[in-house]
């Protein structure tokens, strides 16, 4: 019973009646390290206001100031068990103590568990010259160390680095299996290059390593959210002619990727297949469904989506809620949308920053700016950082709304909450400063967008182009009209509109119609824009 009382004293920080000299401390200290990774352990939490990565923690350091020193293999199990809580930097604060300390030598194990912490925090370099020393200390790479480097590269989006590696390895004579395949496949979908993973696939069965269903869902989500719901279907009836069967994550991948491609009714028969085949919806499908229906239009069809969901004894979550928010928006039903917000939070939920960009900018579309505002207030109140989206929306409405854009220093307080202004945050001050006639400032504004490394696109080009006519800078806006082409922005039919009009209202109707023909030698079409001022121009002669 006093060893008992002692092994709860250090693990707890209280003070110390078993001391670390003690030459039975560790025979003592081991078997309470297996009991506080049982479900005891749950129960004394409790009453402790320490946190099980404390007492983790604590037995760590405890372990380690020991006479004798325990063998490494139980400070392993210690920082296996904190990595797999997710705590990689303790995990790495720890096996610097580790090191300082010097009485024990980090093992293979050790060093893996590290390189695995590294590859979750994004610092590879750490992670790679951890390699090094493994090599240098005599030991081999095994697959489980060279794929935990792979998934590392592959959370950083260094994937083409991460098959490199793969390849190095197979030609070394190393074979992999599934959790291999499935994190390089699962990197490539992520990035876009589905086809390079689909390739992979074919590879890894010549190597006599089996898709199974979690590579072909991964395939398959990527497929269809690049809009290939076609090859996606393809790739499921290969599936199940193996033997492989649908599940709930593959029927929301699918019906997501025909909600995507506009195909809603081959999404609604997928529903009921999937229903017919004892595999019941969960929330993220209703979500899916919502928000289709809310971007067609049909925000009716939707909130009884949304009532079925309730009706089925499923909780809609905030996801749910901003679909429906998003529909009553782009109707411009705000007062709708508000309900729902209100709704949500009565029901316990907890709008996050999505939900409030969303009404703020279905508030800011209707010019309803002081409501806007206030939503912004409340996001403070409720320690929410705005977003980049958020802002533009605020900034975008207050222009189009004819209110000072700096009325509120939103520019300012964007910078100091640290989100950066993007593209669209530039392009709504130029066209606010050409607006107002402020073309020095515009062009000022415009230098600034490149200096920064940003590169203005066709929009951005329009906006000046379109601002210098009016503000009567013909040439200038012809100059930049010209270098088009040369930085990479090909003109649109608005861009060449914009001309025109510019042409004609300064009474040069030669310029014009050569630039309509160019227009027709581009291939871009011209519409009734392009044609109205030429005659309008003409009839007035």
């Amino acid at each position: 019973m006093l060893n008992r009382i002692r092994s709860y004293a250090t693990l707890l920080n209280l003070p110390r009646i078993l001391t670390p000299s003690s030459s039975t401390g560790f025979l003592v200290f081991s078997p309470y390290v297996r009991f506080f990774g049982r479900r005891q352990r749950k129960k004394l939490e409790k009453f402790s206001p320490l946190s099980t990565i404390d007492i983790a923690v604590a037995s760590f350091n405890h372990m380690l100031h020991m006479v004798p020193a325990p063998p490494i293999v139980e400070l392993n199990k210690i920082l296996g068990a904190i990595m797999k809580m997710k705590q990689y930097h303790v995990v790495v604060s720890l096996c610097n103590k580790l090191e300082f300390k010097g009485t024990l030598k980090p093992s293979l194990i050790t060093i893996s568990i590290l390189i695995n912490c590294y590859c979750h925090l994004g610092t590879m370099g750490f992670a790679f010259s951890l390699v090094g020393r493994i090599l240098k200390r005599g030991f081999e790479l095994d697959r489980t160390t060279l794929t935990t480097l792979m998934k590392g590269l592959c959370l950083k989006g260094r994937t083409s680095e991460a098959l490199d590696l793969h390849d190095d390895s197979v030609s070394k004579g190393f074979r992999f299996g599934e959790v291999c395949y499935g994190t390089l496949i699962n990197g490539l979908c992520k990035t876009g290059k589905t086809r390079a993973a689909i390739e992979l696939m074919r590879k890894m069965e010549k190597f006599g390593v089996g898709s199974n269903l979690v590579i072909y869902n991964t395939v398959i989500d990527g497929l269809c959210k690049d809009g290939l719901v076609t090859d996606a279907c393809c790739l499921c009836s290969e599936m199940v002619a193996r033997g492989i069967f649908l599940d709930i994550f593959t029927y929301n991948s699918l019906i997501h990727g025909f909600c995507i491609v506009g195909q809603f009714q081959r999404a609604v028969k997928l529903l009921d297949e999937m229903v017919h085949g004892n595999i019941q919806p969960d929330v993220y499908t209703f979500n899916i469904l919502v928000d289709a229906l809310c971007k067609l239009g049909m925000v009716t069809e939707a909130q009884n989506v949304f009532a079925l969901v309730i009706k089925r004894g499923r909780k809609p979550d905030v996801v749910s809620y901003n679909a429906l928010m998003n529909g009553y928006c782009l109707s411009n039903n705000v007062t709708k949308a508000k309900d729902v917000f209100d709704k949500m939070v009565e029901r316990g939920l907890t709008p996050n920053v999505i939900s409030y960009s969303t009404l703020i900018n279905g508030y800011c579309k209707i010019a309803r700016m002081d409501e806007a505002m206030m939503l912004l207030t409340e996001m403070h109140q409720q320690n929410l950082v705005p977003d980049t989206i958020t802002y533009n929306c605020l900034l975008d409405g207050l222009s189009k709304s004819g209110r000072d854009l700096y009325e509120r220093d939103l520019v300012e307080a964007m910078r100091a909450s640290g989100q950066p202004p993007d593209l669209i945050t530039y392009n709504i001050m130029l066209d606010d400063y050409l607006k107002h006639q402020c073309l020095d400032k515009a062009i000022a504004l415009f230098q600034h967008i490149i200096d920064i490394g940003i590169s203005p696109n066709i929009r951005t080009y329009n906006i000046l182009i379109d601002g210098l006519c009016k503000g009567g800078r013909l040439e200038a806006a012809q100059e930049i009209f010209q270098l088009l082409p040369m930085r990479g922005c090909h003109p649109n039919t608005r861009t060449y509109n914009i001309m025109i009009n510019g042409f004609c209202k300064e009474g040069l109707l030669d310029e014009a119609e050569a630039l309509l023909l160019k227009m027709v030698d581009d291939n871009c079409p011209p519409n009734v824009v392009s044609f109205d001022p030429i005659l309008r121009a003409i009839l007035q002669k």
